[in-house]
């Protein structure tokens, strides 16, 4: 007998909430998004953390933003403990490790990723960009020869590309 694609879609989505609420008491659950099966956890701590300044808020609220993209896109995102003073990475997107970076322009993207990859311990770079230009996307296609591996949106589509 042949399954077909709604009974597919019904059982990831099945897999995906009971991984979701797996999830112990050190973490929140945020976001789970009935469609795709893609979901948002986040760290207890990392809550906390984000509540020490207006900075650390406003970074919370603009890294939370991004997750609910990723999770709409049928990732599954555990935001990770702020740990200041140590370079670690922000998030992990279906269990590996990745940085989030918001930017308006091309200026500063290969140092962002670079960073990212060789001293945060990213595998991925996920970059939101306000709107795509030419110089952001010569910027991407640098990245994607040196082998950084970039999944990205725009503020407006808000569908996640994987370079």
């Amino acid at each position: 007998m042949k399954t077909s694609n709604a009974e597919v879609l019904l059982e990831i989505r099945k897999a995906a909430i009971r991984k979701y609420n797996s999830y112990g008491d050190e973490w929140e659950k945020a976001y789970f998004d009935e469609y795709s099966g893609g979901f948002v956890v986040i760290n207890k701590q990392r809550i906390i953390h984000s509540k020490t300044s207006k900075n650390e808020k406003a970074k919370f609220d603009k890294e939370y933003a991004m997750c609910t993209v990723l999770a709409r896109n049928g990732y599954k995102v555990e935001i990770l403990i702020e740990r200041p003073g140590f370079s670690s990475s922000d998030i992990t997107i279906n269990g590996t490790m990745a940085e989030l970076k918001k930017t308006s322009s091309h200026n500063n993207m290969m140092d962002y990723a670079k960073k990212a990859i060789y001293k945060q311990g990213a595998k991925i770079v996920v970059f939101e960009f306000e709107e795509m230009t030419g110089k952001i996307h010569e910027e991407l296609n640098k990245l994607k020869m040196i082998g950084i591996e970039v999944k990205y949106f725009t503020s407006k589509n808000r569908i996640i590309i994987n370079l």
